[in-house]
């Protein structure tokens, strides 16, 4: 629990809610009896920005050698692995070279 009431209380994020509030007091008073709102909205907004920032909507397909099991971004090289594992029973070092660090 302590962990992630850390994780929600970013000084990052605190900070930028209280500049936030400071401008609404000075610029819009009216709108600025309404800040308790961000206090609630801290851990939220900070999940969401940290999730926008490790850019997860992207997928990235690997292709996989059928022989050994090595993962290429390339499905080129993939191919290339399979044929070398198929015919020479080994690895070949200049192929797998390429193949993703996992």
């Amino acid at each position: 629990m302590r962990n992630i009431l850390k994780a929600c209380m970013n000084w990052k994020v605190l900070l930028g809610i209280g500049v936030v509030i400071l401008l609404a007091y000075l610029f819009v008073p009216n709108i600025a009896r309404y800040s308790w709102i961000l206090f609630v909205l801290v851990c939220p907004l900070s999940i969401m920005l940290m999730m926008a920032g490790m850019d997860h909507g992207k997928s990235k397909k690997v292709f996989v050698c059928l022989e050994c099991g090595l993962g290429y971004k390339d499905e080129e090289w993939a191919k290339k692995c399979a044929a070398w594992c198929k015919e020479h029973q080994s690895c070949n070092l200049e192929i797998i070279e390429h193949a993703i660090k996992q």
